[in-house]
């Protein structure tokens, strides 16, 4: 077979071929050239990100005739067999399929015998991370100490699954996944030298869909350039070729879900159904959308933690800015917590329409915490303003289940199971006189609680209504009843600052005991009115009247 796939044909050859893995590169071409190549060396990352590629340009390097030399010539006769991938001296093993302690053993045996034509004796173990435990420590003595005239090579994307053992004896490399900025200039390259024309943004999605991965970059365009007998290839040809989706699409999905556009949702569904798209990986780019959304929205069009084009990262930016980083990160939340059941359902269309209908509902305001905040200083600023002009705020009236003892004017004496039992000398009577070692008459829970009215009035409002005690122990204990749900939230996130802030006024421990509301009571008024209404259906003339017609009984009402 006379053709040749693109990532046969133009594989790197050199050091300066490779593509995005400057750091790699440039420290191997400077061991080479100061003769500091470690015996064992170990590539990892991700596929198709070149790990093969360096190690058989590393042995070249090492066995080239004008080597070892950081360029190696590709002319001379080792160089050819190298690349050709029969030279006898390099020996290219897959660890899947010798996996064995006897195939090591033999390895063990063939590393004595000295290199037949070239100068080093070469193993490049591909996927190392594949032997099994005893291959691995049959290695180990021969890794740590091999002859002089050989060198280890290892490549993996697993490195977890190496054993410490090995990694500690080999110097390690790790690989990057190359930008999209780079696989798009290089797919550019080759379209030219291949004699075809893509535009830009199509090449642009390629490189995104190849994940970091040249070769698979290099497969997807070999796919599109063998599917059609044209020079120009339509931007339509390549998405339907490669089963992805429109950048377009994601953004009307966006625009569509921030504007809360439910008919245009269910549509654009309809379009993505319609085009034969794995609706699975519909809802993972759009996870992945929103996802590049968020990040940009924090860190700025240039974050590198992004790897999209710099076209499409405009775009983003641009919406971005307009839209509160709560939202987004509500959409985000509600998108991976559904994740599951698109994933799982039998019915994956009724699943994504649910969630993405789910996320029109979101609240696109900052959020009741961030309400919750501005009502706070909204409060403290008019009770400054209050201060400084004189004048003293209504009382908030009490209400009848609470306590009877009133903050403001004239103290009322609580009730016997209600009265904290603080010592005198912590809460001072204004009946009795003060020793010189009595503590200001300020420091009262009375006082603790117009301080804070001062800054949390809505806090103040819920700690007037419940009862408080003291224990033995010095702890001020108070108990709130029938709190909503929305009250017991803010109570527990002011909770650790209420504690010392008591801690400081009353040199106490405070402790909040908050029951919710019993629904029992709401659940009886249901059952009677259900009885009522039950009862005026009975005696409605229509019915009392086909009774009697009839002579029938009403025997299940």
């Amino acid at each position: 077979m006379s053709y040749q796939v693109l990532a046969l044909k133009y594989r790197p050859q050199t050091f300066d071929d490779v593509i995005g893995q400057n750091h790699v590169v440039t420290t191997l071409k400077n061991a080479v050239s100061s003769d500091r190549v470690a015996h064992a060396i170990l590539f990892t990352g991700p596929r198709g990100t070149g790990k093969t590629t360096i190690a058989r340009i590393l042995a070249k390097a090492m066995n080239c005739k004008n080597g070892p030399s950081a360029f190696p010539c590709n002319t001379c006769r080792i160089c050819k067999d190298i690349i050709e991938g029969h030279c006898t001296d390099v020996f290219e093993i897959d660890g899947a399929s010798n996996n064995s302690v006897d195939q090591v053993r033999d390895l063990r045996e063939n590393v004595t015998y000295m290199p037949s034509s070239a100068k080093y004796k070469i193993y490049i173990i591909d996927e190392v991370h594949m032997l099994s435990t005893a291959a691995f420590n049959a290695l180990l003595k021969t890794l740590e100490e091999p002859p002089g005239h050989v060198m280890f090579i290892f490549a993996t994307t697993e490195v977890h699954k190496i054993p410490s053992t090995i990694l500690s004896r080999c110097q390690r490399h790790d690989l990057i996944r190359i930008p999209v900025e780079l696989i798009s200039g290089h797919l550019k390259r080759l379209c030219i030298k291949e004699g075809f024309l893509i535009k830009e943004e199509s090449i642009d999605l390629i490189a995104r869909e190849a994940d970091g991965s040249i070769r698979d970059g290099l497969s997807l365009l070999d796919r599109i350039l063998s599917s059609t007998t044209n020079k120009e290839i339509d931007p339509q040809w390549i998405l339907n070729a490669l089963g992805v989706i429109d950048h377009q699409v994601m953004h009307d999905i966006c625009t569509a879900i921030l504007k809360k556009n439910g008919a245009r949702i269910i549509e654009l569904i309809e379009r993505v159904n319609d085009s034969g798209i794995d609706l699975k990986k519909f809802y993972a780019d759009i996870l992945l959308y929103f996802r590049n959304f968020s990040v940009i929205r924090l860190c700025g069009r240039q974050s590198p933690a992004v790897n999209i084009a710099e076209s499409e990262k405009e775009l983003l930016f641009q919406r971005a800015s307009d839209v509160p980083m709560a939202n987004i990160q509500a959409i985000l939340e509600t998108l991976l917590e559904e994740e599951n059941l698109v994933r799982y359902s039998s019915h994956t269309r009724i699943a994504i329409e649910m969630v993405l209908l789910k996320l029109v509902q979101t609240d696109s305001g900052a959020g009741v915490d961030h309400i919750i905040h501005q009502l706070d200083a909204l409060a403290k600023q008019i009770g400054s303003m209050a201060s400084d002009s004189g004048y003293s705020p209504a009382p908030i009236p009490q209400p009848e289940s609470g306590p009877t003892h009133s903050l403001r004017g004239e103290e009322k004496p609580l009730p016997a199971e209600k009265t904290p039992d603080i010592p005198r000398e912590s809460v001072p009577d204004r009946n009795y006189s003060q020793g010189p070692s009595s503590i200001s008459e300020q420091n009262t829970w009375e006082n603790f609680l117009k301080k804070i009215e001062q800054t949390q009035p809505f806090i103040f409002a819920l700690l007037t209504k419940g009862s408080v005690k003291e224990n033995p122990h010095g702890e001020i204990i108070v108990e709130l009843e029938n709190c909503s749900s929305f009250d017991k939230n803010r109570l527990e996130n002011k909770e650790n600052e209420l504690k010392h802030l008591c801690r400081e006024f009353l040199e106490k421990n405070l402790t909040l005991k908050i029951i919710l509301q019993d629904n029992r009571l709401n659940d009886s008024l249901e059952q009677k009115n259900e009885i009522k209404a039950r009862q005026a259906a009975l005696n409605h003339p229509l019915v009392v009247e086909a009774q009697r017609l009839f002579n029938g009984e009403i025997i299940n009402s």
